[in-house]
């Protein structure tokens, strides 16, 4: 026995050093494939832009856009800290949040009883893995999963009120950064309600939760002020405007008309995904279809288009949540077999069937964990209603390296943790190559 337990510390004590040196390696071929000084591209202008603004007009000004302010305010300090460029700021952030991600995750994982250190290790990763093609990009996704991470850290390692009204205040950062942090707080209200509970704990709970969400809304009402004074509208994250001076233009085409478009026409046009649309497609469908309203709400799109909402949510939950899981793991790479098998839905069905069968059989750590899984199951359900369209990766960040839990425990139990870690490896420098 104690042979057994000496060699299993060994092991341990090696997957922590095999794990950091993966997450060290992952940094480094990703800067080599993507360096700093390389052009910015995707939605890095659009940070930058903002970070701009804070420079020329101030911080009431910038604050009022409402646009992941709280990464501005990061990407301006560190900017003008170093005498770097407001692109290499960010992308730079990207870095130092993931890292502390990565620690943030594996004490998370913590929480989560029947849960050895050699899944904890596995689990910072599959996050490493997800990660990897977000690295040095001036985006703010590792920024607020770290946001998030650090909350719920707060709230699991002590029933502290400092504590709690931290916790309130980080998770704030993270939605100030990126509004979809808000999913977070069904799961989180689910649990501070019922954790541990019984006739005693009742009112202390109840106190907790009033506490935590009276220090949020706080936030969030002073947040929001300054752009309510200016535009009479709350100011959520927005990508579809510029500025001509210190005024907000908006852009003639939004990405909510995007989605709409992609979702009701993509079966006409043969769009696989929602980044084949490009904006001037939209403008041009416009101008030739102007009787055809795309700028619709998300209750005005419900009810207009139900059949469509809802078979998009559906797709989410049985199609897109069992991908994005595997999508993280070297076995994705089964999906080349659809060189013979043409059908996307057939490799969605059996990925779903897959994953189904290991939750199944691992539904007992399920029960034992259930206010655990809670958090982020109900985030990203949260994500799939909200979302009208096609979910993100990214926005997913927070949420997949926890319901991938029994998905890494089968892995763990029934594959030699050395070959497992290498096979990850390879799997992730591909994705890093062709990403």
């Amino acid at each position: 026995m104690k042979l057994k337990a000496g060699a299993f510390q060994l092991t341990e004590k090696y997957l922590s050093y095999a794990t950091g040196i993966f997450i060290v390696l992952v940094i480094l071929l990703r800067y080599f494939h993507f360096p700093i000084t390389s052009p910015g591209g995707g939605d890095e202008p659009f940070y930058t832009q903002e970070a701009d603004y804070l420079a020329r007009y101030g911080f009431y000004k910038a604050l009022s856009q409402g646009t992941s302010f709280t990464y501005t305010l990061l990407i301006f300090s560190l900017a003008k800290l170093f005498s770097i460029s407001f692109l290499a700021s960010g992308r730079i952030l990207s870095v130092i949040f993931f890292m502390g991600g990565c620690r943030l995750l594996y004490l998370f994982v913590g929480a989560f009883t029947n849960v050895d250190n050699t899944v904890k290790y596995l689990a910072v990763i599959f996050y490493t893995t997800m990660s990897s093609s977000w690295l040095w990009r001036c985006l703010p996704d590792s920024t607020c999963t770290f946001f998030i991470l650090a909350a719920l850290h707060l709230v699991f390692s002590s029933k502290n009120y400092l504590r709690l009204i931290s916790a309130a205040f980080l998770l704030f950062l993270a939605f100030s950064t990126k509004p979809v942090a808000m999913f977070v707080l069904p799961g989180l209200f689910t649990y501070l309600l019922f954790r541990g509970l019984n006739k005693a704990t009742w009112l202390k709970n109840t106190k907790q939760l009033i506490i935590f969400t009276s220090v949020f809304i706080i936030c969030f009402v002073s947040y929001h002020l300054p752009g309510y004074n200016t535009y009479h509208r709350l100011m959520f994250e927005d990508k579809g405007h510029t500025y001509n001076g210190e005024t907000r233009i908006e852009s003639a085409t939004s990405w909510t008309e995007l989605n709409n478009y992609f979702l009701l026409y993509k079966d006409v046009y043969n769009k696989q995904n929602k980044w084949a649309v490009s904006f001037a497609e939209v403008i041009e469908f416009k101008r030739q279809h102007p009787d055809v309203v795309l700028q619709l709400g998300y209750t005005q799109f419900i009810t207009k288009h139900p059949i469509v909402y809802l078979k998009s949510t559906a797709e989410k939950f049985f199609y897109y949540l069992p991908y994005h899981i595997q999508g993280g793991l070297f076995f994705a790479k089964w999906t080349t077999i659809n060189k013979w098998v043409k059908n996307q839905t057939i490799i969605y069905i059996i990925t779903l069937a897959l994953i189904a069968a290991i939750t199944v059989y691992y539904r007992k750590f399920i029960k034992e964990n259930a206010l655990l899984f809670l958090i982020p199951f109900l985030y990203f359900s949260a994500l799939s209603f909200y979302c009208i369209s096609q979910l993100e990766d990214n926005w997913c960040f927070f949420c997949l390296p926890f319901l991938a839990l029994p998905v890494l425990k089968f892995l763990n139990k029934y594959l030699n943790t050395s070959i497992l870690v290498l096979l990850q490896f390879l799997y992730t420098v591909i994705l890093i190559k062709n990403g």
